[in-house]
């Protein structure tokens, strides 16, 4: 049976796009994000025609690396999978940067590559690379669609489990873990087609995909009986689910992950305590406390895991991989007692270094700033370097604030595209995207829409500009030492990496609203910034060069607070 019926002669390349289309949407993608190109051409013309019949939502973008990004961060903002779809070449290879993140991240995206037919692949044809390869590292699954330049009888419904095939891997039904999967569609030509609506094979009846897949059951996992009454902390990174776990349990959390309303303990608490039994939920990658913890062999460490990983925390010293953790017994309240006790105090000692005047004129103080100023069902884009580290540092994000940030791989690529595809597909939400100057650079033609497309007027990115790589001076190489003789500037131009950009200028050029303020303006200008209905880049001039004394003046202060408690206890 064949979906359309008309006399208009449809060509081999717009059938295929057209199953294609078909049972993506049947398979429950909704959204999709089509970069123009000749060969995807058709699948273009299909993307459009369903759109207008309210299948699916569509948008444009110019550039593929982009493109995948604004993807990635519509997924992350909806857990629902998106498709990117590009033309052959290196179209292709712009896709990788946030494929890899999405494979670290367990982000379900969906790539549909337009391809030469099999024939003309290794001729040297225009535009033709080894496309199938190209990601094939970062990709669950690869499918390279087995059909001809033109429809046969057989096509539909190999066509068709091909593409159910591939979605069910990406969703983790079938290897157990979601991630990143590509379609590789052989297309004769790019030309479109002879009419507005092209007769295609029929799928199953109702809108059924050609072949469903249940998800695995997790809980069938053997349980592991996790004891209370022993000094346990749990550290949840990034993608950890909390719901199973009590909310007594002593938790360090990341920004990124829902807390669920719990009280959650600064991660510099796990530099002055000794925990008999630690839980490792996610993947915990911000702070060396963690690392430092997890390699202690007077502790045991639980990696909470469904088996499926390719990495395994780097911690030497992991007693028990479970799926399926069941927590007995009770906190002890002297153990209680304690870890509250040092999370005050640690968090007593932000709150009073960040109250000089000059210590609230650096990436730390915007991040305060912005967290004082969120609102409930906010959602919050974090840089992966600084910010995310300086919002875990001084606070962190109210209830009903949703964190979301780029951590499967840690790279500052497309953070600015991310958070535009988390605006995108989040209108009725406040977006605030708090970044870096290097980071916003690198990525500032995530600004550019097309006059066609939907515009992310509810987005507010704050640029944390500190005139270079904050990071940075924390690390080993921001010592003093590599700013002097024999080293002379080398460390302000291989890390520090200042730049000449008027970002004012940059705005202008994109219609985006642009305004510089300082810290302390900084929440009146975000009230002001969410009624301005269009992208608003706010500007905060600061300082990273005091970084590094402003960690050891909070370190200071929480040492001598728990030393002058203990000589107390003691006398």
């Amino acid at each position: 049976m064949w979906a359309e019926s008309t006399t208009a002669q449809a060509s081999g390349p717009s059938v295929i796009a057209a199953v294609v289309v078909d049972e993506l949407v049947r398979g429950g993608i909704e959204t999709f994000v089509y970069c123009p190109g000749s060969r995807n051409g058709p699948i273009g013309f299909e993307l459009s025609r369903r759109e207008a019949a309210g299948d699916l939502r569509l948008h444009v973008r110019l550039d593929e690396r982009s493109a995948a990004f604004l993807a990635l961060g519509m997924t992350k903002a909806t857990g629902l999978p998106t498709a990117v779809v590009t033309t052959s070449g290196t179209a292709v290879a712009n896709l990788l940067p946030a494929v890899t993140e999405a494979h670290y991240s367990r982000i379900p995206l969906v790539l549909v590559t337009a391809n030469r037919p099999l024939a003309e692949l290794g001729t040297g044809a225009s535009q033709t690379v080894e496309q199938t390869q190209l990601l094939a590292s970062q990709v669950l699954h690869v499918q390279h669609l087995q059909v001809g330049t033109e429809p046969d009888p057989a096509m539909n419904g190999s066509v068709r489990s091909q593409i159910c095939h591939t979605l069910a891997i990406g969703r983790g039904r079938l290897r157990g873990r979601p991630g990143p999967v590509q379609i590789d569609v052989p297309l004769s030509s790019g030309l479109p087609p002879a009419s507005r609506v092209v007769p295609f094979p029929s799928g199953r009846p109702e809108g059924r995909p050609w072949i469903r897949t249940a998800p695995r059951d997790r809980a069938a996992a053997a349980p592991h009986a996790i004891d209370l009454t022993r000094g346990t902390i749990l550290v949840a990174g990034d993608g950890a689910d909390l719901d199973a776990v009590p909310a007594t349990v002593p938790c360090v959390v990341e920004p990124t992950v829902d807390a669920g309303g719990r009280r959650t303990l600064h991660p510099w608490v796990l530099d002055h305590i000794r925990p008999e039994q630690v839980v490792v939920c996610g993947r915990p990658t911000l702070h060396r406390q963690v690392g430092v913890l997890l390699a202690r062999r007077d502790v045991s460490t639980v990696l909470v895991s469904d088996g499926d990983d390719d990495w395994v925390y780097a911690a030497p010293h992991i007693d028990v991989v479970t799926a399926h953790p069941v927590f007995g017994g009770a906190v002890s309240p002297s153990w209680a007692e304690q870890l509250e006790h040092v999370d005050r105090t640690v968090r007593r000692a932000w709150s009073d270094t960040l109250r000089d005047d000059g210590h609230r004129r650096t990436g730390l103080g915007v991040a305060n700033a912005v967290l004082d100023a969120l609102e409930p069902d906010d959602l919050l884009w974090l840089g992966a370097s600084n910010p995310v580290r300086d919002v875990s540092l001084t606070g962190c994000p109210p209830f009903g604030v949703r964190a979301l940030s780029n951590r499967g791989v840690a790279g500052i690529d497309g953070t600015v595209s991310a958070a535009v595809g988390a605006a995108v597909a989040s209108p009725d939400r406040t977006v605030v995207a708090l970044v870096g100057d290097l980071t916003f650079a690198h990525d500032s033609a995530a600004l550019q829409t097309g006059v066609l497309e939907q515009v992310p007027d509810n987005l507010i990115v704050v640029v944390s500009n500190d005139a270079g790589g904050g990071i940075f001076e924390l690390l080993e190489q921001g010592h003093p030492l590599y700013r002097s003789a024999p080293f002379d500037n080398t460390f302000e131009r291989i890390y520090g990496t200042p730049q000449n950009v008027d970002f004012a200028a940059l705005c202008g050029a994109y219609a985006v609203s642009h305004r510089t303020v300082d810290t302390d303006e900084l929440g009146a200008a975000l009230r002001v910034a969410r009624r301005a209905k269009r992208p608003v880049v706010l500007e905060v001039p600061v300082t990273r060069t005091t970084l590094r004394g402003i960690h050891a003046a909070a370190r200071q202060r929480v040492g001598a607070s728990l030393n002058a408690d203990a000589s107390a206890l003691i006398s």
